[in-house]
């Protein structure tokens, strides 16, 4: 009979084991990994929802910018918010014209229930043919990124020459001059005569410089 016992209270100990196992171990791991495929599903808080029904994607008409710097606003408006820059002879699409302006991105919704917003520019800032740079009002363009660099005058002719080609290769924009006001005198290398600008970020991966002594162009 005790043996009988022992037995059924040694069944009884298993299976209130086997039941604390899946409670405390086993079942908060899968209730844990069902919340991380749940979290990889969902799309991050706070971006943009692309409104795929916007047919004008699909007729879209080129046009380039005419004013030496143009804001881009999130409405059709003066007095709305400017969101970005563009430049002069940059290519935009236009999507919509509406009341003298034109819509040059699809429209988006930031939460749910929210706004449909876009980015608009005026209309008569536009030019349909890409305008004509002459090489004076290039260097005029350019020098106003980068007035402000250190030794500025000292090094002009570098200075544009450089900006210009890091432009042109797309390694860098306009705002990456603006941001650190033109080139910086670099105080790391003892032998050489560096300046530095960030193009795409402020990291040091991001850091680049001129020897204005050699022109040459290098990373650290």
């Amino acid at each position: 009979m005790k043996k009988v016992l022992m037995i059924v209270l040694l069944l009884v100990g298993i299976g209130c084991a086997g039941g604390g196992y899946y409670i405390f171990y086993l079942k908060p791991q899968q209730d844990a990994a069902a919340q991380r495929e749940i979290e990889i599903e969902l799309p991050p808080k706070n971006m943009p929802t692309l409104l795929d029904k916007d047919k004008s994607l699909k007729t879209s008409t080129d046009y380039y910018v005419s004013p030496d710097k143009l804001g881009v606003r999130e409405a059709p408006n003066k007095d709305a918010f400017i969101e970005s820059i563009v430049y002069r002879g940059d290519k935009v699409f236009v999507l919509e014209k509406k009341d003298g302006w034109a819509r040059i991105s699809p429209y988006y919704v930031y939460e749910d229930g929210g706004p449909k917003v876009a980015e608009w520019v005026p209309l008569d800032s536009l030019l349909e043919v890409p305008p004509t740079i002459t090489k004076e009002e290039r260097q005029k363009t350019i020098s106003s990124y980068i007035e402000n660099s250190d030794d500025f005058k000292k090094h002009f002719e570098l200075f544009i020459k450089t900006t210009d080609q890091l432009l042109k290769e797309k390694t860098c924009t306009p705002e990456d001059f603006e941001e650190t006001q033109g080139w910086v005198k670099s105080t790391t290398f003892q032998n050489r005569s560096a300046y530095f600008v960030y193009c795409g970020g402020l990291k040091q991966a991001n850091k680049i410089y001129i020897d204005v002594k050699s022109g040459e162009i290098f990373y650290r």
